[in-house]
């Protein structure tokens, strides 16, 4: 159709209009049919693992289930990053930071109920403790998202206080002072007061007194 003002006689504009008419036609002759598109393999291999978790926890709450899936692999790492997409992801930050101009679009999504259920789960039995630590933080710091757990504020105390008597990995202790700054809990603000006498480490030591800080 765009051709026709191009045409050099009545001829060109009408052979022009057929093909136009024959191109329109198409859809309606010739169905193509377009298979599913195939499911990608599983991740298998560790960074693998680690990339499909980040990617999943954002892309949908459909992709996220698959994260929930992922906090049972073997492998406590990757389980430790499946719990901090458990506590991070489409859900959660949908309904910890709605806007301004609309209300939260998942409250009542299924799916929430799931993830908080089974970062309980990993709270109270994983043999890691990166893990229980991790998900302890994801239950604490999303109030809004998964409710009161008293039993993640008790996993972060604890966590400080072998942290600060065993000299254990310093990323867990940020880990938890990380989420005791956030909601009060007398129990994790204690916690944080004695970490801050005994740690060694003035960064730290300064980050758990503004932890232990009434609120």
């Amino acid at each position: 159709l765009a051709a026709l003002p191009w045409a050099s006689g009545a001829r060109q504009r009408a052979q022009a209009f057929a093909l136009a008419v024959v191109l329109a036609s198409l859809p309606l002759v010739a169905r193509p049919v377009v298979p599913p598109r195939p499911e990608a393999a599983p991740p298998r291999t560790r960074l693998a693992k680690v990339r499909a978790i980040r990617r999943w926890s954002y892309e949908s709450p459909a992709s996220l289930a698959r994260v929930i899936g992922m906090s049972r692999d073997p492998d406590p790492d990757i389980r430790e990053q499946a719990a901090l997409a458990m506590g991070l992801n489409v859900i959660v930050t949908d309904i910890e930071h709605p806007a301004i101009t609309r209300p939260s679009r998942y409250a009542d999504h299924p799916l929430r109920v799931v993830l908080r259920t089974r970062l309980i789960e990993l709270v109270r039995g994983d043999p890691s403790l990166a893990v229980r630590a991790e998900a302890a933080r994801a239950l604490w710091n999303a109030p809004h998202a998964f409710g009161a757990v008293p039993e993640a504020a008790d996993t972060l105390a604890a966590v400080l206080d072998r942290t600060a008597t065993t000299a254990g990995p310093e990323r867990l202790a940020w880990l938890a002072l990380d989420a005791a700054a956030g909601a009060p809990d007398a129990h994790l603000e204690a916690a944080a007061a004695r970490f801050a006498r005994t740690t060694p480490d003035s960064a730290l030591a300064s980050a758990a007194r503004r932890a232990a800080r009434p609120r």
